[in-house]
């Protein structure tokens, strides 16, 4: 797989012989990034490396990144697999590197962890000196393989890695489009729950 690729961007012949490590497999993806025929090289990456990748982009576009933050609350412990911070923006990501097709149905599991394990991230966040703003407005978020149906369920943005890196360019709090929650909302409804 990844000889085609590798042959399809730069018009070399890789021989079958050859063998590639993470960092060449991940080079090589950001380049097909570049060039936008990333969705057929991911399929070549780990899901280590899938992870790497998007954090990469959250990084290039202007992100603080944290990778793996898990944390316990009152409830039950939980795990994001990335966050990004830029001013006001908080991105709480779940990449989910899957081969098969992205259904809506498939994701239900994956948006209702991050819906509900927003309130409990902020507050960890907030806690551990991670978020510096004072309003910030949340945007959960599940990353796939595979370009999905539809672009939200649930009020979580669903987006592949061949179109984050432009979503990321034109992100804004101001995007009336973007499903994103106030923090106020987000501990109203987390106290709300409790009850």
């Amino acid at each position: 797989m990844v000889g085609d690729v590798l042959t399809d961007l730069t018009g070399l012949v890789v021989s079958s012989g050859t063998i590639l490590g993470s960092s060449d497999r991940f080079k090589i993806a950001l380049i097909a990034s570049s060039l936008g025929t990333f969705e057929r090289a991911a399929r070549a990456l780990t899901w280590q490396e899938f992870e790497a990748f998007t954090e990469e982009c959250l990084a290039t576009a202007g992100f603080d990144t944290r990778k793996s933050i898990v944390f316990n609350d009152d409830r039950r412990r939980w795990q994001v697999d990335l966050t990004g911070v830029r001013n006001q923006i908080l991105l709480s990501i779940d990449c989910k590197h899957w081969e098969s097709p992205n259904y809506a149905s498939k994701f239900n599991k994956a948006v209702k962890h991050q819906k509900q394990c927003l309130p409990a991230l902020i507050r960890h966040m907030r806690s551990h000196g991670m978020l510096d703003h004072h309003d910030i407005v949340a945007l959960p978020m599940i990353m796939t393989l595979f370009e999905p149906r539809e672009p939200f369920l649930d009020e979580v943005v669903l987006v592949s890695v061949g179109q984050f890196s432009d979503f990321l360019e034109h992100i804004t709090p101001f995007d009336p489009d973007l499903p994103f929650i106030p923090d106020r909302r987000i501990v109203e409804s987390s106290i709300s729950q409790d009850r």
